[in-house]
């Protein structure tokens, strides 16, 4: 039984946290235009994640707004009144899902969920790309945390935080 405990209290000890994975930064390819307009199109290479690629998009694109950074953001090109700003294509590369069921039946058995996505940057008035990268998002460690939904969220937190530093850029 003290075997046991020495198990128990080492399962208590794994905190929920976000595991962030170091990918190779962004490679520039174009000069920015204007980021008055944000476009977001997600897309993926498997037939089963159209959830999970709808998810994305929101996510991406209600990041952006929040930042108020952007006078308009948004998934159809017919919202766009200037004509200029960018597109973002984020394409689900790969996918390890775990949901809510899961999570709950089979605590830390069912692993860790994982998204990696392509992001690429297009100019939208030459349609030429800006930049491309990469972002992954997982779930947290602990055997109670850790749905696809939370490795969608952190893999649009980083599209997000990659388009600001982009504006900052373009703001120089």
């Amino acid at each position: 039984s003290d075997l046991m405990l020495v198990g128990l209290v080492g399962l208590a000890g794994c905190m929920s946290s976000p595991v962030v994975v170091a990918r190779p930064k962004p490679v520039l390819t174009g000069k920015t235009g204007s980021l008055d307009f944000i476009l977001v199109a997600t897309t993926n290479s498997r037939p089963d994640v159209d959830t999970e690629k709808a998810l994305l998009k929101t996510l991406i694109i209600s990041g952006l707004k929040e930042t108020q950074l952007f006078t308009s953001v948004g998934g159809d090109k017919a919202d766009n009144q200037s004509g200029g700003g960018i597109r973002i294509e984020a394409v689900i590369k790969e996918i390890n899902k775990v949901s809510e069921d899961a999570r709950l039946w089979f605590g830390g058995l069912a692993g860790r969920a994982r998204i990696l996505i392509q992001v690429t940057i297009f100019d939208l008035s030459s349609g030429k790309p800006i930049e491309s990268f990469e972002v992954e998002g997982q779930s947290g460690s602990s055997a109670k945390s850790g749905t696809t939904d939370e490795a969608i969220q952190q893999a649009a937190q980083q599209v997000v935080a990659e388009v600001k530093q982009l504006n900052s850029r373009s703001a120089q």
